[in-house]
């Protein structure tokens, strides 16, 4: 019998952390049926910090076959420098990238990076694990639903490959032992996509559409994760924590025996303007400590651009609310959206301080791929670098040199305000 293809998920996160995402790809990978005995894969949840040269040395120590890294826009310079490494020091090893910076430019990334020999387009799991299939029968990997990849000098994208009907045929990460829960960073996913479509955003993917896993394996899962040995904290991904009050009920009666022994959820984003007195009592049930939330902006015209409805009465009783509970609130600013000018970034800074909700950031927007403002820069007056991480230039109402004065002074407020409060 032949030895097992060897394969390195890498994925660069912040310090701390670990990919959700890479879990998910390698536990379907390990179930599948027609891989069993003929992969072996790794998992290197590594530093985004960390130097390219040290990663390559690494992920090359476990001398693997194939290297498949999740790519994001902060980490994307650093894997296409490692990757450019690995070329390098062993030709013969195949390199994929999957992810939402890489996914929807496939074709663009192969041209700019020949050290790459193939992306994952879409949700990763399914097409991941055939293509690990195809690389074992020594199939044509450019034919595999939802791959692009080399043909010689060219580059062939394969149609795309639909998405995941039923989550729960994704094996748990942490149910299947692939993913230990992280004492600090852990987090749980309870259905994908987004009811929203800022056109900054690429959360819905394309589709507003929900899909969710399963409430007995949600369940199973915070269970899992909060039973966990030296848990005290976690976190959910889901784009929008109270998608509806039902929902929101549920997920309180699931996590209060936990937090009753204390556990406490981080920086969960929520739909501040649906939250009243009684969805506010239901997070203070469920153990949530901070939110995250809009506005964005409170500008007309950049919120018009954005595709994002903003009600300020709703949104500051909604804040007041969860502060009368004793649950923070982290308000973000995007600086250098289209239709802003400096004046209404001042403003929403403003507003915001005006209503002491607990923590206020401010971010410069970042021009993803696969977002409408991706597709439709030149129609909104958006300049901003290619390569990653996208930060904006100008835009028509603000300046190269306004955008960075907003950035200074956002920067300082968010320091006077963060040590007002301790």
């Amino acid at each position: 019998m032949s030895e097992p293809l060897k394969v390195a998920l890498v994925a660069l996160n912040q310090p701390g952390y670990q990919s959700l995402g890479l879990g998910y790809v390698r536990s379907y990978a390990e179930a599948h049926d027609r891989l069993r005995g003929k992969v072996a894969l790794q998992t290197h949840d590594l530093s985004v910090d960390a130097d390219p040269w040290w990663l390559a040395y690494r992920i090359l120590r476990a001398r693997p076959d194939v290297v498949a890294f999740s790519v994001a826009c902060w980490s994307a310079a650093s894997v296409y420098e490692t990757c450019a490494l690995l070329r390098a020091s062993r030709p013969e090893v195949t390199i994929v990238l999957g992810g939402p910076e890489v996914g929807p430019i496939a074709e663009d990334v192969l041209h700019r990076n020949p050290s790459v020999d193939m992306v994952v387009r879409g949700e990763g799991e399914e097409t991941f694990a055939e293509l690990l299939r195809v690389l074992v029968s020594g199939k044509r990997p450019w034919m595999c639903p939802g791959v692009t990849a080399r043909d010689g000098d060219t580059i062939v994208s394969a149609p795309d490959r639909p998405l995941i009907e039923n989550l729960d045929e994704i094996p748990s990460p942490y149910l299947s032992g692939t993913l230990a829960p992280s004492p600090t960073n852990a987090f749980i996913e309870t259905f994908r996509g987004c009811p929203h479509r800022c056109a900054y955003c690429y959360e819905a993917k394309g589709s507003t559409r929900i899909r969710s896993f399963s409430r007995d394996r949600v369940q199973a899962e915070v269970d899992h994760v909060a039973e966990a040995t030296g848990h005290h904290t976690f976190s959910f991904v889901d784009s929008v924590f109270n998608l509806t009050p039902d929902r929101l009920s549920w997920l309180a009666d699931v996590l209060e025996p936990h937090a009753r022994r204390g556990l406490r959820l981080h920086t969960i984003e929520v739909d501040i303007e649906r939250i009243d007195a009684a969805q506010a009592a239901e997070l203070k049930r469920a153990g949530v400590a901070s939110v995250e939330t809009g506005p964005q902006s409170i500008g007309e015209r950049a919120l018009e651009t954005c595709n994002r409805a903003f009600d300020p009465k709703r949104f500051s009783q909604g804040v007041a609310e969860l502060k009368k509970q004793g649950v923070s609130v982290e308000c973000d600013l995007i600086i250098g959206l289209p239709g802003d000018d400096p004046y209404d970034v001042i403003a929403g800074l403003r507003w915001l301080l005006n209503m002491d909700p607990g923590s206020i950031q401010a971010s410069t927007l970042r021009v993803l791929p696969g977002t409408h403002f991706a597709a439709t820069s030149q129609e909104v007056g958006l300049a901003y670098k290619s390569e990653p991480d996208h930060s904006v230039i100008q835009t028509e109402t603000m300046g190269f040199a306004d955008i960075r004065r907003m950035e200074v002074m956002a920067a300082a407020l968010q320091s006077r305000y963060r040590a007002r409060l301790h």
